[in-house]
């Protein structure tokens, strides 16, 4: 009986939440998406920012392809653009007018919209030149890449200057060898600290004995969280120096 109640009650708990999903909050957060000129471009910005710090992209890790489906993406979702991103295309176009930048929106049924962006210039004649939409797409395109371009390579720099994660826990690090790219990283950064006369602290003679005896006996991880105990040296660094002892 009581678990049947139980489930009786999720199930009005989940209908609720479905109605008040579907009734309410996607209709509201569509209208915004359709009507607001700033939302769309916050939006595309935010998740771009959180990708790339999520996933600590930088120009040596693959953020150009990244940069390249945000723009692409970004140019269809987000093509009238809002007035802070069309202010550089206004003062191109200002010797010849005044920039006009549209969306239009009709709404045949509920959920049926059709929308499409123009854009003109009205000339200080009086007169309305019409141009193609294809020239916004390319201003839009360039606008992004721009944008993408700066926001990433700021991100990249402060994700590159974070403290990389205790390796899925050190765990994941004794079971797995190191990646190439992992390789590369300790060995570039101890051969900077070499070269600026800021060589890592070693673990002193008599843990290096406890070490070499705790990796002869497979307690590789263990071995790696000692080094680290007794050292200066990175997760990735510490992993690299036990496995050439």
């Amino acid at each position: 009986m009581k678990k049947n109640a139980k489930i009786l009650f999720f199930v009005f708990l989940f209908a609720v939440v479905m109605i008040m999903l579907f009734g309410w909050v996607l209709p509201v957060v569509f209208q915004y998406y359709l009507h607001n000129t700033y939302i769309r471009g916050i939006t595309l910005l935010l998740i771009f920012s959180i990708v790339v710090l999520a996933k600590r992209f930088t120009w040596k890790n693959n953020i150009v392809y990244l940069i390249a489906v945000f723009t692409l993406f970004s140019m269809m979702i987000d093509t009238a653009g809002n007035p802070v991103f069309n202010k550089p295309l206004e003062w191109m176009v200002s010797p010849v007018g005044e920039l006009q930048v549209m969306r239009d929106i009709n709404n045949y049924a509920p959920g049926e919209y059709a929308i499409t962006d123009n854009i003109t210039i009205l000339k200080h004649s009086g007169e309305v030149l019409e141009l193609s939409t294809i020239w916004l797409y390319l201003y839009r395109f360039v606008q992004y890449m721009v944008l993408y371009s700066i926001v990433g390579t700021l991100l990249g720099a402060i994700a590159g200057r974070r403290p990389q994660r205790e390796m899925a826990l050190i765990q994941a690090a004794g079971d797995q060898p190191l990646t190439a790219e992992q390789e590369q990283r300790a060995a570039a950064e101890m051969k900077r600290r070499a070269e600026a006369g800021n060589a890592p602290h070693l673990p002193p003679d008599d843990i290096l004995d406890t070490v070499r005896q705790m990796k002869k006996d497979g307690k590789l991880i263990q071995a790696i969280k000692l080094v680290r105990q007794h050292s200066s040296l990175s997760l990735g660094e510490a992993k690299q120096y036990v496995e050439r002892l």
